[in-house]
């Protein structure tokens, strides 16, 4: 089960994992078929699950992409008003490592995954001003965005 829940018709909480995937000067971002926003890869959490394992469950079923190194860079805290809704959305946003030999690094134009309904493509950190990219805070992130060495991630667990 995931973790999201509404709290009435028009408002509803949610808690997500993200991959900034670079190569050579270009970020992997994915949009649903019939939207021209582009966001970075990703998916929702499911109960009892760390944000880490997320992210490695969905890479593997977006891409069939194991990753082993990966380090969170942002925390967010995303509020979203629709016309007829209100999202709040937590987003653990991490750097991730893939092998430079990988297929899905050798893509040029957009292409689909592994999952049905998603278009993705590999955009160069100088053109993402012609794309509609959501959340708005990640391009001027991506430009900035070096390394995560700034960040700490702690997962603690009391379970027996």
């Amino acid at each position: 089960m995931m973790i999201k829940f509404s709290i009435d018709n028009d408002r509803s909480f949610h808690l997500r994992s993200a991959a900034i995937i670079q190569h050579n000067g270009r970020v992997l971002f994915q949009r649903p078929v019939n939207s021209e926003n582009w966001f970075v890869p990703g998916g929702r959490v499911e109960h009892f699950e760390s944000t880490e394992d997320t992210l490695k469950r969905e890479l593997m079923e977006e891409f069939n992409l194991e990753v082993n190194h990966l380090k969170l860079c942002w925390v967010v805290e995303y509020f979203l008003e629709t016309e007829n809704k209100k999202i709040q959305e937590l987003g653990m946003h991490y750097l991730v490592d893939i092998p430079v030999d990988h297929p899905l690094v050798h893509y040029k134009d957009e292409f689909k995954g592994e999952e049905e309904g998603y278009i993705h493509k590999w955009i160069e950190i100088d053109e993402l001003d012609q794309y509609k990219i959501v959340p708005e805070f990640v391009v001027p992130q991506l430009r900035k965005l070096k390394d995560s060495s700034q960040i700490e991630h702690t997962v603690l667990s009391v379970v027996r």
